[in-house]
């Protein structure tokens, strides 16, 4: 009996000495014990500014009301280099006649090469809002057999707006990409709600070269038409256009004449008239002076935004957002450039021979256009006006 106790003790007391080496270091018996005990929390910068909130999008079948309103983010670089009063406009400049827009001819269908009709100005209220649905009727029980009819056929959709082919240019503004497909098939258009068209901010009423003013009808009433490889003062060059010095995005107009000389009227920072919002699913990955830059979330494509009001952003630097969430408003901050209200639209794509480059987008607005209105549009026949150096 006592060799069994002093053997127990014995093995007690090795067993407390094993435990204290353990304590002090000297024996890792649990290491996930020594790991945690180093994961301490690292205090927070009090001088560091929260990181934005993520957008959540808009509630689409009415259950619920829309999020609040999350405020602007400050973007201490908005629109540098601008007067007080904001990006100057063009508008002032003489109306240069010699310098053609393509409107004058007649327009005829590339379907059907029959005329087409007019346009109708567009109004405030957007074409694909939902109207109210009547109510429906209760037939009454018949008291007699009734023989079943064939439905009408439907009726042939009224074209909504126009559109040139791409690659299509102004007159005198350039020679277009050949690239003919829609390298986007799956984003959203950039405006929310308003109407749109896209078209040359220089080359057409308020423009720089062609003067007079930027919120004519006309503007508003014409064709879709590529401005992608538009001749410009610049060295820009892509491997889609032929000539170094060309537009590398699409403009795009947006709103009614009503609604242009409104926010023409308005203060630069308050300009909030027209909702711009992310095409794809991502981050923004960048905000400079006049530019908002979208890194989406798919590989290989990303997205720039010129010319919004910088001093009403709804996103910040690495915020993530979802397709569809508002991110800013159009406008027309540029610094001290002048130009128009219109939101200036980039698709720049990871391409296995040339890397990074910024790739011809009105295909893809084009489409994603007809989606937002649920309208097929109408293709105008090729005018055959063979375009050259600008005047």
């Amino acid at each position: 009996m006592k060799r069994s106790t002093v053997r127990m003790g014995a093995a007690a007391l090795a067993a407390v000495l094993l435990l204290g080496a353990c304590d002090n270091g000297n024996v890792l018996l649990w290491p996930w014990v020594e790991i945690a005990a180093k994961e301490q929390e690292v205090p927070a910068d009090p001088s560091a500014p929260p990181p934005p909130p993520p957008l959540t999008p808009d509630s689409t079948d009415g259950s619920s009301p829309p999020p609040p309103d999350m405020g602007s983010f400050p973007n201490p670089n908005a629109n540098t280099g601008a007067p007080e009063t904001g990006t100057p406009f063009t508008d002032g400049l003489p109306e240069n006649p010699t310098v053609e827009t393509g409107d004058g001819a007649p327009l005829e269908s590339a379907e059907t090469g029959q005329p087409l009709p007019p346009l109708p100005v567009p109004t405030e209220e957007a074409s694909n809002t939902p109207q109210p649905t009547p109510p429906v009727e209760t037939p009454s029980t018949p008291t007699t057999p009734t023989t079943p009819t064939t439905p009408a056929a439907p009726s042939p959709v009224t074209p909504s707006f126009y559109f040139f082919r791409s690659g299509n240019l102004a007159p005198a503004s350039g020679t277009g990409s050949l690239e003919m497909a829609v390298l986007v098939p799956d984003m959203v258009f950039p405006i929310k709600s308003a109407p749109a068209v896209a078209q040359t901010q220089v080359y057409r009423w308020g423009g720089g070269i062609k003067g007079g003013d930027q919120c004519d009808t006309r503007n508003f009433t014409a064709p879709w038409r590529d401005n992608y490889c538009e001749s410009r003062s610049t060295t820009s060059k892509t491997p889609w256009c032929d000539k170094t010095g060309v537009h590398l995005g699409q403009d795009i107009r947006v709103g009614t004449p009503e609604g242009c000389k409104a926010e023409r009227a308005t203060k630069a920072a308050d300009r909030t008239r027209y909702e711009v919002v992310a095409v794809e699913d991502g981050y923004i990955s960048n905000v400079g002076s006049y530019s908002v830059t979208l890194h989406a979330d798919a590989g290989g494509r990303i997205y720039r935004y010129l010319h919004l009001n910088m001093a009403k952003l709804k996103v910040a630097t690495n915020q993530t957002v979802k397709k569809g969430d508002v991110i800013g408003y159009v406008s027309n901050d540029f610094g001290g450039t002048p130009t128009t209200l219109h939101l200036h639209f980039e698709i720049k794509l990871n391409t296995a021979s040339n890397g990074w480059q910024y790739a011809p987008p009105y295909s893809s607005l084009l489409e994603a256009y007809k989606r937002r209105e649920s309208n097929p549009g109408a293709q105008v026949a090729d005018d055959f006006v063979v375009a050259s150096t600008p005047r």
